[in-house]
């Protein structure tokens, strides 16, 4: 892969052009394809969340010396919200707990 250098001023456009884009495709979409791209987006911005805390966690107990410790199951799924039950698995939407 090449490393690309870009100005201020050429990210700037290139920002630009994406939201406009991404405006085109919006203004394509019926209100209820809309809403399903806002939840599966929410979802995976929350699912980037964990995964870059587990990653700063991780990095912080190396950084102290000590082995990951073992995690508190959850209480509810990250992904809808529902209440986590005793598997591994939501028994609601069916995503990784």
């Amino acid at each position: 892969m090449d490393n690309v250098e870009y100005t201020c001023e050429e990210l700037q456009e290139l920002v630009k052009k994406a939201e406009r884009e991404v405006q085109e495709l919006m203004n394509k979409m019926t209100p209820e394809e809309r809403e399903q791209a806002a939840l599966k987006t929410q979802k995976l911005i929350e699912e980037d969340r964990i995964a870059m805390q587990k990653l700063i966690d991780d990095a912080q107990q190396a950084m102290a010396g000590s082995a990951p410790a073992e995690k508190e199951a959850p209480k509810f799924c990250a992904s809808c919200g529902a209440p986590a039950g005793t598997g591994k698995f939501c028994e609601y939407c069916g995503q990784p707990l």
